[in-house]
Protein backbone atom coordinates (compact mmCIF):
# COMPACT_ATOMS: atom_id res chain seq x y z
CA UNK A 1 0.00 0.00 0.00
CA UNK A 2 3.00 2.22 0.96
CA UNK A 3 4.33 2.00 -2.65
CA UNK A 4 1.57 2.31 -4.24
CA UNK A 5 1.33 5.76 -2.59
CA UNK A 6 4.80 6.38 -2.88
CA UNK A 7 4.43 5.73 -6.63
CA UNK A 8 1.66 7.69 -7.01
CA UNK A 9 2.94 10.51 -5.58
CA UNK A 10 6.01 9.84 -7.96
CA UNK A 11 3.98 10.39 -10.69
CA UNK A 12 2.28 13.18 -9.75
CA UNK A 13 5.51 14.72 -9.40
CA UNK A 14 6.84 13.92 -12.81
CA UNK A 15 3.45 15.17 -14.32
CA UNK A 16 4.32 18.57 -12.42
CA UNK A 17 7.37 18.95 -13.88
CA UNK A 18 6.36 17.95 -16.97
CA UNK A 19 3.66 20.76 -17.32
CA UNK A 20 6.30 23.23 -15.77
CA UNK A 21 9.10 22.03 -19.00
CA UNK A 22 6.32 22.24 -21.23
CA UNK A 23 7.05 25.08 -24.01
CA UNK A 24 5.12 28.41 -23.06
CA UNK A 25 2.21 29.03 -25.54
CA UNK A 26 3.37 31.41 -28.39
CA UNK A 27 1.44 34.92 -28.14
CA UNK A 28 2.53 38.19 -29.30
CA UNK A 29 -0.32 39.83 -27.80
CA UNK A 30 -0.31 37.97 -24.27
CA UNK A 31 2.88 38.84 -23.94
CA UNK A 32 3.49 42.16 -25.10
CA UNK A 33 -0.19 43.39 -23.47
CA UNK A 34 1.10 41.69 -19.97
CA UNK A 35 4.45 43.14 -19.88
CA UNK A 36 2.91 46.39 -20.71
CA UNK A 37 -0.03 46.65 -17.95
CA UNK A 38 2.62 45.03 -15.67
CA UNK A 39 5.01 48.27 -16.22
CA UNK A 40 1.90 50.55 -15.87
CA UNK A 41 1.10 49.11 -12.24
CA UNK A 42 4.84 49.41 -10.87
CA UNK A 43 4.16 52.93 -12.20
CA UNK A 44 0.91 53.45 -10.06
CA UNK A 45 2.82 51.56 -7.34
CA UNK A 46 5.35 54.58 -7.35
CA UNK A 47 2.94 56.74 -7.44
CA UNK A 48 1.18 55.55 -4.28
CA UNK A 49 4.87 55.42 -2.57
CA UNK A 50 4.82 59.28 -3.49
CA UNK A 51 1.19 59.80 -2.18
CA UNK A 52 2.45 57.89 1.06
CA UNK A 53 5.76 60.21 1.67
CA UNK A 54 3.80 63.04 1.08
CA UNK A 55 0.79 61.64 3.93
CA UNK A 56 -1.44 62.18 1.11
CA UNK A 57 -5.45 60.61 1.41
CA UNK A 58 -4.48 58.44 -2.07
CA UNK A 59 -1.87 55.66 -0.91
CA UNK A 60 -4.22 52.76 -0.06
CA UNK A 61 -6.45 52.61 -3.57
CA UNK A 62 -3.25 53.69 -5.29
CA UNK A 63 -0.94 50.83 -4.03
CA UNK A 64 -4.05 48.13 -4.38
CA UNK A 65 -4.17 49.39 -8.28
CA UNK A 66 -1.08 49.30 -8.58
CA UNK A 67 -0.76 45.48 -6.97
CA UNK A 68 -3.45 43.99 -9.15
CA UNK A 69 -1.95 45.56 -12.32
CA UNK A 70 1.22 44.43 -11.96
CA UNK A 71 0.20 40.80 -10.86
CA UNK A 72 -2.63 40.38 -13.43
CA UNK A 73 0.12 41.72 -16.47
CA UNK A 74 2.90 39.83 -15.40
CA UNK A 75 1.26 36.42 -15.57
CA UNK A 76 0.01 37.30 -18.75
CA UNK A 77 3.82 38.13 -19.51
CA UNK A 78 5.15 35.31 -18.09
CA UNK A 79 3.01 32.15 -19.41
CA UNK A 80 3.28 33.47 -22.84
CA UNK A 81 6.09 34.06 -25.44
CA UNK A 82 7.30 35.98 -27.87
CA UNK A 83 6.71 33.45 -31.82
CA UNK A 84 9.62 32.54 -33.65
CA UNK A 85 7.68 34.37 -36.47
CA UNK A 86 5.55 37.51 -36.27
CA UNK A 87 3.05 38.68 -38.79
CA UNK A 88 3.05 42.38 -40.03
CA UNK A 89 -0.67 42.54 -39.13
CA UNK A 90 0.11 40.85 -35.63
CA UNK A 91 2.37 43.24 -34.87
CA UNK A 92 0.07 46.48 -35.64
CA UNK A 93 -2.38 44.77 -33.28
CA UNK A 94 -0.23 44.66 -31.03
CA UNK A 95 1.06 48.25 -30.92
CA UNK A 96 -2.70 49.09 -30.53
CA UNK A 97 -4.33 46.75 -28.47
CA UNK A 98 -1.20 47.86 -25.82
CA UNK A 99 -2.09 51.41 -26.14
CA UNK A 100 -5.90 50.55 -25.70
CA UNK A 101 -4.47 49.13 -22.40
CA UNK A 102 -2.64 51.21 -21.49
CA UNK A 103 -5.04 53.70 -21.74
CA UNK A 104 -7.51 51.81 -19.25
CA UNK A 105 -5.25 50.71 -16.99
CA UNK A 106 -3.57 54.56 -16.23
CA UNK A 107 -7.50 55.62 -16.32
CA UNK A 108 -8.32 53.52 -13.10
CA UNK A 109 -6.61 55.14 -10.45
CA UNK A 110 -8.14 58.67 -11.36
CA UNK A 111 -11.37 57.10 -11.11
CA UNK A 112 -10.66 54.92 -7.98
CA UNK A 113 -9.02 58.10 -5.71
CA UNK A 114 -12.38 60.21 -7.09
CA UNK A 115 -10.00 62.43 -8.31
CA UNK A 116 -12.18 61.89 -11.54
CA UNK A 117 -15.67 60.51 -11.71
CA UNK A 118 -16.49 60.54 -15.24
CA UNK A 119 -15.17 57.37 -17.04
CA UNK A 120 -14.65 59.68 -20.30
CA UNK A 121 -12.69 62.60 -18.06
CA UNK A 122 -10.31 59.75 -16.73
CA UNK A 123 -9.73 58.30 -20.11
CA UNK A 124 -9.14 61.32 -21.66
CA UNK A 125 -6.54 62.47 -18.94
CA UNK A 126 -5.09 58.58 -19.02
CA UNK A 127 -4.59 59.32 -23.00
CA UNK A 128 -3.51 62.66 -22.85
CA UNK A 129 -0.37 61.56 -20.58
CA UNK A 130 0.58 58.40 -22.36
CA UNK A 131 0.13 60.13 -25.68
CA UNK A 132 2.57 62.83 -24.19
CA UNK A 133 -0.27 65.53 -25.40
CA UNK A 134 -0.88 67.28 -22.49
CA UNK A 135 -4.69 68.38 -22.49
CA UNK A 136 -6.09 67.92 -19.22
CA UNK A 137 -9.53 67.68 -17.32
CA UNK A 138 -8.12 68.33 -13.92
CA UNK A 139 -9.74 71.65 -12.35
CA UNK A 140 -7.53 72.81 -10.60
CA UNK A 141 -4.90 70.42 -11.00
CA UNK A 142 -3.93 71.58 -6.87
CA UNK A 143 -6.67 69.72 -5.80
CA UNK A 144 -5.44 66.81 -6.60
CA UNK A 145 -2.81 64.45 -4.17
CA UNK A 146 0.90 64.31 -5.42
CA UNK A 147 0.14 60.61 -5.73
CA UNK A 148 -2.40 61.21 -8.63
CA UNK A 149 -0.11 64.39 -10.18
CA UNK A 150 3.45 62.18 -10.44
CA UNK A 151 1.19 59.42 -11.42
CA UNK A 152 0.54 61.84 -14.68
CA UNK A 153 4.15 62.59 -14.99
CA UNK A 154 4.75 59.00 -15.42
CA UNK A 155 2.29 58.11 -17.77
CA UNK A 156 4.16 60.82 -20.11
CA UNK A 157 7.19 59.39 -19.19
CA UNK A 158 6.16 56.14 -20.25
CA UNK A 159 4.53 57.14 -23.33
CA UNK A 160 7.23 59.71 -24.53
CA UNK A 161 10.02 57.13 -25.79
CA UNK A 162 7.37 54.67 -25.80
CA UNK A 163 6.53 51.38 -23.70
CA UNK A 164 6.49 49.30 -26.60
CA UNK A 165 10.59 50.52 -26.92
CA UNK A 166 10.95 49.50 -23.10
CA UNK A 167 8.97 45.62 -23.93
CA UNK A 168 11.41 45.38 -26.46
CA UNK A 169 14.68 46.52 -24.57
CA UNK A 170 13.14 43.78 -21.61
CA UNK A 171 12.63 40.96 -24.17
CA UNK A 172 15.26 38.67 -23.96
CA UNK A 173 15.18 37.66 -27.47
CA UNK A 174 13.36 39.36 -30.17
CA UNK A 175 14.04 38.55 -34.56
CA UNK A 176 12.85 40.84 -36.94
CA UNK A 177 9.24 41.38 -35.32
CA UNK A 178 11.22 43.64 -32.52
CA UNK A 179 12.27 46.09 -34.96
CA UNK A 180 8.97 45.89 -36.64
CA UNK A 181 7.12 46.52 -33.36
CA UNK A 182 9.44 49.64 -33.20
CA UNK A 183 8.87 50.98 -36.21
CA UNK A 184 5.08 50.32 -35.74
CA UNK A 185 5.25 52.81 -32.32
CA UNK A 186 8.46 55.01 -33.09
CA UNK A 187 7.42 58.79 -33.92
CA UNK A 188 8.60 59.12 -38.15
CA UNK A 189 8.92 57.27 -41.11
CA UNK A 190 12.26 56.25 -40.62
CA UNK A 191 13.82 53.38 -38.46
CA UNK A 192 17.20 53.04 -37.57
CA UNK A 193 19.08 50.29 -35.57
CA UNK A 194 21.93 51.37 -33.06
CA UNK A 195 22.99 47.78 -32.76
CA UNK A 196 22.91 44.59 -34.62
CA UNK A 197 20.48 43.50 -32.20
CA UNK A 198 16.91 45.05 -31.67
CA UNK A 199 16.85 44.76 -28.14
CA UNK A 200 20.36 46.31 -27.35
CA UNK A 201 19.50 49.57 -29.52
CA UNK A 202 16.03 49.65 -27.54
CA UNK A 203 17.90 49.87 -24.43
CA UNK A 204 20.19 52.16 -25.47
CA UNK A 205 17.73 54.73 -26.41
CA UNK A 206 16.18 54.04 -22.91
CA UNK A 207 19.45 54.74 -21.23
CA UNK A 208 19.92 58.01 -23.33
CA UNK A 209 16.07 58.83 -22.29
CA UNK A 210 16.49 58.03 -18.67
CA UNK A 211 20.11 59.98 -18.29
CA UNK A 212 18.22 63.05 -20.12
CA UNK A 213 15.55 62.55 -17.49
CA UNK A 214 18.36 62.54 -14.46
CA UNK A 215 20.35 65.49 -15.54
CA UNK A 216 17.00 67.46 -15.83
CA UNK A 217 15.82 66.55 -12.46
CA UNK A 218 19.19 67.74 -11.13
CA UNK A 219 19.44 71.13 -13.26
CA UNK A 220 15.37 71.44 -11.80
CA UNK A 221 16.30 71.12 -8.36
CA UNK A 222 19.63 73.10 -8.21
CA UNK A 223 18.03 76.21 -10.20
CA UNK A 224 15.50 75.98 -6.94
CA UNK A 225 12.50 73.78 -8.00
CA UNK A 226 11.57 71.28 -4.46
CA UNK A 227 12.88 67.70 -5.31
CA UNK A 228 9.24 66.47 -5.72
CA UNK A 229 8.44 69.38 -8.48
CA UNK A 230 12.14 68.57 -10.08
CA UNK A 231 11.41 65.07 -10.63
CA UNK A 232 7.72 65.77 -12.17
CA UNK A 233 8.76 68.40 -14.76
CA UNK A 234 12.23 66.22 -15.60
CA UNK A 235 9.38 63.39 -16.65
CA UNK A 236 7.73 65.36 -18.29
CA UNK A 237 9.95 67.67 -20.10
CA UNK A 238 11.84 65.00 -21.44
CA UNK A 239 8.85 63.42 -22.27
CA UNK A 240 7.94 66.90 -24.67
CA UNK A 241 4.56 66.17 -22.72
CA UNK A 242 4.00 69.15 -20.67
CA UNK A 243 1.83 68.00 -17.86
CA UNK A 244 2.67 69.86 -14.20
CA UNK A 245 1.78 70.02 -10.87
CA UNK A 246 0.76 73.69 -11.38
CA UNK A 247 -1.99 75.35 -13.29
CA UNK A 248 0.50 77.89 -14.38
CA UNK A 249 3.60 75.35 -15.32
CA UNK A 250 6.36 76.68 -15.46
CA UNK A 251 5.12 80.08 -15.04
CA UNK A 252 4.41 79.32 -11.21
CA UNK A 253 8.02 79.45 -10.14
CA UNK A 254 8.92 82.77 -11.71
CA UNK A 255 12.37 82.19 -12.71
CA UNK A 256 13.78 83.34 -15.52
CA UNK A 257 17.06 80.05 -14.90
CA UNK A 258 14.29 77.36 -14.70
CA UNK A 259 12.79 78.59 -18.06
CA UNK A 260 15.68 78.22 -19.67
CA UNK A 261 16.50 75.21 -18.66
CA UNK A 262 13.12 74.07 -19.78
CA UNK A 263 13.41 75.60 -23.34
CA UNK A 264 17.14 73.44 -23.73
CA UNK A 265 15.45 70.19 -22.24
CA UNK A 266 12.50 70.61 -24.57
CA UNK A 267 14.76 71.40 -27.41
CA UNK A 268 17.14 68.40 -27.15
CA UNK A 269 14.08 66.10 -26.51
CA UNK A 270 12.92 67.08 -29.77
CA UNK A 271 15.55 66.12 -31.29
CA UNK A 272 16.37 62.66 -33.08
CA UNK A 273 17.48 60.60 -30.16
CA UNK A 274 19.58 58.26 -32.27
CA UNK A 275 21.66 61.04 -33.25
CA UNK A 276 22.04 62.33 -30.13
CA UNK A 277 23.47 58.75 -29.04
CA UNK A 278 25.94 58.94 -31.76
CA UNK A 279 26.89 62.82 -30.75
CA UNK A 280 27.43 61.74 -27.14
CA UNK A 281 29.48 58.36 -28.11
CA UNK A 282 32.18 61.17 -30.12
CA UNK A 283 30.33 61.19 -33.92
CA UNK A 284 28.90 64.57 -34.10
CA UNK A 285 28.69 64.12 -37.95
CA UNK A 286 25.20 62.47 -38.27
CA UNK A 287 23.53 64.90 -36.59
CA UNK A 288 25.21 68.26 -38.30
CA UNK A 289 24.88 66.61 -41.63
CA UNK A 290 21.42 65.95 -40.87
CA UNK A 291 19.01 68.25 -42.89
CA UNK A 292 15.87 67.36 -40.76
CA UNK A 293 18.62 68.59 -38.33
CA UNK A 294 18.97 71.84 -40.13
CA UNK A 295 15.69 72.68 -40.89
CA UNK A 296 14.63 71.83 -36.83
CA UNK A 297 16.76 74.44 -36.28
CA UNK A 298 15.76 77.03 -38.84
CA UNK A 299 12.04 76.71 -38.42
CA UNK A 300 12.54 77.36 -34.71
CA UNK A 301 14.52 80.36 -35.38
CA UNK A 302 12.73 81.68 -37.56
CA UNK A 303 9.15 81.33 -35.60
CA UNK A 304 10.94 82.65 -32.58
CA UNK A 305 12.29 86.13 -34.06
CA UNK A 306 8.81 86.20 -36.18
CA UNK A 307 6.49 85.71 -32.60
CA UNK A 308 8.55 87.92 -30.69
CA UNK A 309 8.35 91.18 -33.31
CA UNK A 310 4.71 90.28 -33.68
CA UNK A 311 3.30 89.13 -30.22
CA UNK A 312 2.48 92.49 -29.24
CA UNK A 313 1.31 90.99 -25.49
CA UNK A 314 5.01 89.93 -24.99
CA UNK A 315 7.04 92.73 -25.02
CA UNK A 316 9.93 93.54 -27.10
CA UNK A 317 12.77 93.26 -24.02
CA UNK A 318 14.33 90.29 -22.44
CA UNK A 319 11.37 89.18 -21.13
CA UNK A 320 9.59 89.24 -24.20
CA UNK A 321 12.29 87.31 -26.03
CA UNK A 322 12.71 84.85 -23.83
CA UNK A 323 8.63 84.18 -23.45
CA UNK A 324 8.70 83.94 -27.18
CA UNK A 325 11.61 81.52 -27.15
CA UNK A 326 10.13 79.09 -24.72
CA UNK A 327 6.46 79.27 -26.12
CA UNK A 328 7.86 78.38 -29.91
CA UNK A 329 9.95 75.87 -28.94
CA UNK A 330 6.87 74.49 -26.32
CA UNK A 331 4.85 74.59 -28.93
CA UNK A 332 7.31 72.92 -31.64
CA UNK A 333 8.48 69.83 -29.98
CA UNK A 334 4.59 69.65 -28.88
CA UNK A 335 5.04 69.61 -25.71
CA UNK A 336 3.13 72.16 -24.88
CA UNK A 337 4.22 73.87 -21.30
CA UNK A 338 2.29 77.42 -20.86
CA UNK A 339 4.28 80.27 -19.72
CA UNK A 340 2.55 83.26 -21.51
CA UNK A 341 -0.95 83.36 -22.71
CA UNK A 342 -0.30 83.48 -26.46
CA UNK A 343 -4.05 84.14 -26.56
CA UNK A 344 -3.74 87.28 -25.68
CA UNK A 345 -1.38 87.95 -28.20
CA UNK A 346 -1.67 89.71 -32.17
CA UNK A 347 -3.49 87.38 -34.78
CA UNK A 348 -0.30 87.34 -36.54
CA UNK A 349 1.55 85.40 -33.61
CA UNK A 350 -1.45 83.17 -32.86
CA UNK A 351 -1.55 82.21 -36.39
CA UNK A 352 2.02 81.25 -36.46
CA UNK A 353 1.38 79.44 -32.90
CA UNK A 354 -1.81 77.50 -35.19
CA UNK A 355 0.86 76.95 -38.08
CA UNK A 356 3.33 75.25 -35.66
CA UNK A 357 0.96 72.81 -33.52
CA UNK A 358 0.73 70.30 -35.70
CA UNK A 359 3.88 70.49 -37.29
CA UNK A 360 6.22 68.24 -34.76
CA UNK A 361 9.94 68.18 -34.14
CA UNK A 362 12.59 65.26 -35.67
CA UNK A 363 12.16 61.55 -36.50
CA UNK A 364 12.64 59.51 -33.63
CA UNK A 365 11.98 62.11 -30.74
CA UNK A 366 9.92 62.12 -28.41
CA UNK A 367 7.36 64.62 -29.72
CA UNK A 368 4.76 64.40 -31.52
CA UNK A 369 3.03 65.94 -34.50
CA UNK A 370 4.35 65.16 -38.48
CA UNK A 371 7.65 66.22 -37.85
CA UNK A 372 10.07 67.89 -40.03
CA UNK A 373 11.34 64.55 -42.05
CA UNK A 374 7.83 64.33 -43.49
CA UNK A 375 7.79 67.93 -44.59
CA UNK A 376 10.85 67.80 -46.43
CA UNK A 377 9.25 64.68 -47.94
CA UNK A 378 6.51 66.51 -49.12
CA UNK A 379 8.26 69.54 -50.41
CA UNK A 380 10.59 67.41 -52.10
CA UNK A 381 7.95 65.67 -54.12
CA UNK A 382 5.79 69.04 -54.66
CA UNK A 383 9.26 69.86 -56.44
CA UNK A 384 9.77 67.06 -58.48
CA UNK A 385 6.18 67.16 -60.03
CA UNK A 386 6.83 70.73 -60.64
CA UNK A 387 9.25 70.37 -62.77
CA UNK A 388 7.88 67.51 -64.20
CA UNK A 389 5.29 69.75 -65.84
CA UNK A 390 8.01 71.20 -67.92
CA UNK A 391 10.25 67.69 -67.97
CA UNK A 392 7.21 64.73 -68.14
CA UNK A 393 10.07 61.91 -68.98
CA UNK A 394 12.06 63.99 -66.15
CA UNK A 395 13.47 61.04 -64.00
CA UNK A 396 14.67 62.70 -60.20
CA UNK A 397 14.83 60.66 -57.14
CA UNK A 398 13.04 62.18 -53.87
CA UNK A 399 15.77 63.61 -51.31
CA UNK A 400 15.95 64.89 -47.95
CA UNK A 401 19.51 66.42 -47.81
CA UNK A 402 21.68 63.13 -49.32
CA UNK A 403 19.76 60.61 -48.47
CA UNK A 404 17.21 59.27 -51.13
CA UNK A 405 14.12 58.26 -50.48
CA UNK A 406 12.72 55.27 -52.27
CA UNK A 407 9.14 55.75 -54.10
CA UNK A 408 7.20 53.35 -51.72
CA UNK A 409 8.51 55.52 -48.72
CA UNK A 410 7.38 58.74 -50.29
CA UNK A 411 4.30 57.49 -50.53
CA UNK A 412 3.90 55.90 -47.67
CA UNK A 413 4.65 59.83 -46.10
CA UNK A 414 2.28 61.54 -48.36
CA UNK A 415 -0.78 58.90 -47.53
CA UNK A 416 0.09 59.73 -44.03
CA UNK A 417 -0.13 63.44 -45.17
CA UNK A 418 -3.64 62.87 -46.49
CA UNK A 419 -5.17 60.89 -43.60
CA UNK A 420 -3.55 63.39 -41.43
CA UNK A 421 -5.65 66.31 -42.91
CA UNK A 422 -8.67 64.03 -42.91
CA UNK A 423 -8.05 63.31 -39.72
CA UNK A 424 -7.43 66.89 -38.26
CA UNK A 425 -10.65 68.38 -40.54
CA UNK A 426 -12.66 65.67 -39.24
CA UNK A 427 -12.45 66.50 -35.34
CA UNK A 428 -12.47 69.83 -35.98
CA UNK A 429 -15.72 69.37 -37.39
CA UNK A 430 -16.52 67.35 -34.73
CA UNK A 431 -16.07 69.90 -32.51
CA UNK A 432 -17.32 72.46 -34.03
CA UNK A 433 -20.87 70.26 -34.91
CA UNK A 434 -21.07 69.46 -30.79
CA UNK A 435 -20.68 73.45 -29.85
CA UNK A 436 -17.10 75.12 -29.68
CA UNK A 437 -16.15 78.03 -31.78
CA UNK A 438 -14.15 77.62 -34.63
CA UNK A 439 -10.98 78.46 -33.15
CA UNK A 440 -11.90 76.47 -30.84
CA UNK A 441 -12.57 73.32 -32.48
CA UNK A 442 -10.15 73.47 -35.15
CA UNK A 443 -6.96 74.83 -32.48
CA UNK A 444 -8.20 72.21 -30.67
CA UNK A 445 -8.06 69.46 -32.83
CA UNK A 446 -4.61 70.82 -34.29
CA UNK A 447 -3.44 70.41 -30.49
CA UNK A 448 -4.51 66.85 -29.83
CA UNK A 449 -3.94 65.36 -33.23
CA UNK A 450 -0.62 67.11 -32.85
CA UNK A 451 -0.50 65.91 -29.52
CA UNK A 452 0.90 69.47 -28.01
CA UNK A 453 -1.70 70.37 -25.56
CA UNK A 454 -3.03 73.79 -25.01
CA UNK A 455 -4.61 75.38 -28.13
CA UNK A 456 -6.54 78.48 -28.42
CA UNK A 457 -9.81 80.06 -27.57
CA UNK A 458 -12.26 78.72 -25.14
CA UNK A 459 -8.88 75.53 -24.26
CA UNK A 460 -5.84 77.71 -24.35
CA UNK A 461 -2.92 77.93 -22.49
CA UNK A 462 -4.85 79.26 -19.17
CA UNK A 463 -8.02 76.83 -19.56
CA UNK A 464 -8.66 73.26 -20.26
CA UNK A 465 -10.76 70.64 -21.83
CA UNK A 466 -13.69 70.27 -19.78
CA UNK A 467 -14.44 73.66 -22.06
CA UNK A 468 -16.01 71.32 -24.60
CA UNK A 469 -18.57 68.33 -24.32
CA UNK A 470 -18.05 64.79 -23.05
CA UNK A 471 -18.96 63.68 -26.85
CA UNK A 472 -15.93 65.89 -28.07
CA UNK A 473 -13.31 64.56 -25.59
CA UNK A 474 -14.27 61.28 -26.80
CA UNK A 475 -13.55 62.09 -30.24
CA UNK A 476 -10.10 63.75 -28.80
CA UNK A 477 -9.14 60.57 -27.47
CA UNK A 478 -9.26 58.83 -30.50
CA UNK A 479 -7.55 61.94 -32.25
CA UNK A 480 -4.80 62.04 -29.55
CA UNK A 481 -4.28 57.79 -30.32
CA UNK A 482 -4.24 58.80 -33.98
CA UNK A 483 -1.17 61.22 -33.65
CA UNK A 484 0.91 59.64 -31.32
CA UNK A 485 0.73 55.99 -33.15
CA UNK A 486 0.57 58.10 -36.45
CA UNK A 487 -2.40 56.49 -38.13
CA UNK A 488 -1.26 53.84 -39.88
CA UNK A 489 -0.63 51.00 -36.69
CA UNK A 490 -4.55 51.68 -35.80
CA UNK A 491 -5.85 51.63 -39.13
CA UNK A 492 -3.73 48.22 -39.64
CA UNK A 493 -4.81 46.49 -36.75
CA UNK A 494 -8.39 47.61 -37.61
CA UNK A 495 -8.40 46.02 -40.73
CA UNK A 496 -6.60 42.77 -38.80
CA UNK A 497 -9.73 42.57 -36.88
CA UNK A 498 -12.13 40.80 -39.19
CA UNK A 499 -9.34 38.42 -40.42
CA UNK A 500 -9.18 36.62 -37.22
CA UNK A 501 -12.18 34.74 -35.89
CA UNK A 502 -13.35 36.07 -32.62
CA UNK A 503 -13.34 32.61 -30.77
CA UNK A 504 -9.93 31.79 -32.39
CA UNK A 505 -9.02 35.54 -30.80
CA UNK A 506 -10.55 34.62 -27.42
CA UNK A 507 -8.54 31.28 -27.46
CA UNK A 508 -5.14 32.70 -27.67
CA UNK A 509 -5.87 35.40 -25.08
CA UNK A 510 -7.34 33.09 -22.42
CA UNK A 511 -5.09 29.77 -23.02
CA UNK A 512 -2.20 31.14 -21.44
CA UNK A 513 -4.26 32.19 -18.52
CA UNK A 514 -5.37 28.32 -17.86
Amino acid sequence: MTDTVESAGVRRAAAVARRSEAPLSENLLGHVVGLVVAMCGVGICVGGIVDAIDGGPDTTPMLITGIVATVAGSVAWRSTAVPARIARLDVFTTVTTSWLAMALVGAVPYLVTGTLTNVIDALFESVAGFTTTGSTVLRPIEDASAGILFWRAITQWLGGMGVIVLVVAVLPTVGVGGMDLLQAEAPGPTGERLTPRVNQTARRLWALYLGLTIVLAVAYWLAGMSLYDAAAHSLTTVSTGGFSNHSAPIAYFQSAVIEWIAIVGMFLAGCSFTLMYKLIRGNPRPLLRSAEFRTYCTIVLVAIVAVFITADGAGYGTEGFRQATFTVVAIVTTTGYGLADYGLWSQAAQAIVLILMPLGAMAGSTAGGVKMIRVLAVASVAHRESLRQLHPRMIRPVRIGDVVLDDQLANKVLGFLVLALAAFGGTGLIFALSGADLITAFSGAATLFGNVGPGLGEVGPTSDFLNISPFARLVGIGAMLLGRLEIYPILLALVALPLHRPRNALRRIVRPLR
